[in-house]
């Protein structure tokens, strides 16, 4: 791990969810102040203190988002209620799936996220994707001083992130950009998850491609600018996707397997988060991964029909990825059938953004990932107008 950021150099997951948060200060979605109290006051070796003391950093700061709103502050209430969003989520990150405080923590998540987004300058859109026999829940911003269609940054979600976190990272420079951003729940996040009990699975077309059915609906996108951007777990997905779904126009890859081995995965996880991958996949055991070929999470072969424009980015201090994360980075860009690819090693000390999907620096993705596509014929749209606030 970037060694500046090792809050507890002997506990790598508790470290990087620390690094994760303070990238979200960076951004304005969260406070160092409030961030190094909560770490002051928890034990590593326990994690009942872990999610005790984010929740109450949480309580405290929806408490000073209410008395805002109740003022007529939204400014200070869309602000507290971003960070209590991102407070509870990593409180919610150490509770154990069969715990029933998980899906009460992912709901008030979600609520404090709706409470802010009231006073997003855009505001979000609610919309569903039908998929089997429920309907996933996501969010379409579209900003509203630009007529006509737009490109569309289709953010999917990686192995444990929820639409907010993928929001907070992307949405405010995509939108600002003049671009459309949309996100949902897809299975095996969030409350798709853990209330309506649908899992991932390796051929992620076939639930990501109901997506872009329902993004074609709608009048303010481009159809022919439908740009996907994958993370970590979802870093594979957004290979997947674009193999099988001619209807993308650009693909970015962060931080995404080749291969999973999930043996080397879950072992060294503590157990909530292993418990989680388990439960994300449908997946009783080790054994089980191991043996049934439903978990074979394997791009070889599959990448040759990728044919639109792709970017693989890859931190050089990458430790999720196992084994071999820059071979297996590598791997993903040279298998690739795009005629116009580039692959981005991100390794600049000074600047930062070398971890798992540059958690240790956004700034450093948001630009990589903005500047290739201005590359490419797809950049920003239009400079943003601050739009005109509703009474």
């Amino acid at each position: 791990m970037t060694i500046e950021f090792s809050y507890w150099p002997e506990h790598y997951g508790k470290s990087f969810q620390v690094t994760k948060i303070l990238g979200l200060a960076s951004l304005g979605f969260a406070d160092v102040t409030e961030i190094r109290t909560a770490c002051k006051h928890i034990d590593p070796d326990d994690d009942d203190t872990w999610v005790r003391e984010w929740l109450a950093t949480a309580d405290a700061v929806e408490r000073h988002g209410r008395q805002a709103e109740a003022l007529g502050n939204w400014h200070g209430a869309r602000a507290a209620y971003a960070r209590a969003c991102n407070y509870t989520r990593t409180a919610e990150f150490m509770v154990k799936d069969d715990d029933a405080r998980k899906r009460s923590l992912i709901r008030k998540s979600v609520a404090l996220f709706e409470a802010g987004a009231r006073y997003f300058d855009v505001r979000p859109e609610k919309v569903s994707v039908p998929y089997e026999d429920v309907q996933l829940e996501g969010y379409f911003f579209a900003p509203d001083w630009i007529d006509g269609p737009r490109p569309t940054l289709f953010a999917l979600n990686g192995g444990e992130e929820h639409s907010s976190e993928n929001y907070f990272n992307l949405g405010p420079a995509f939108l600002e950009s003049g671009y459309n951003f949309f996100v949902y729940d897809q299975p095996g996040t969030g409350l798709s998850l853990y209330e309506k009990g649908k899992g991932r699975r390796a051929d992620s077309e076939a639930f990501h491609s109901r997506a872009i059915d329902v993004l074609l609906t709608r009048p303010e996108v481009d159809p022919d600018r439908i740009i996907v951007f994958g993370e970590s777990f979802a870093g594979y997905d957004a290979l997947r996707f674009a193999a099988f779904d001619q209807r993308i126009a650009a693909v970015i890859s962060d931080g995404g397997t080749h291969k999973f081995d999930w043996a080397a995965m879950l072992r060294w996880m503590p157990p909530s988060l292993a418990a989680h991958g388990l439960r994300i996949l449908g997946a009783h055991s080790l054994d089980e991964l191991a043996n049934d070929p439903r978990f074979a999470y394997d791009l070889e072969g599959v990448l040759h029909r990728i044919a639109c424009p792709l970017l693989v980015v890859h931190g050089a201090e990458e430790a999720l990825v196992q084994p071999h994360p820059l071979k297996q980075a590598l791997t993903n860009y040279e298998q690739a059938g795009s005629a116009q690819k580039t692959f981005v090693a991100i390794e600049d000390r000074r600047l930062g953004g070398l971890e798992h999907c540059q958690v240790d620096n956004k700034h450093v993705a948001r630009d990589v990932v903005l500047n290739w596509l201005c590359s490419i014929g797809l950049g920003p749209s239009a400079p943003r107008r601050a739009p005109a606030r509703a009474a």
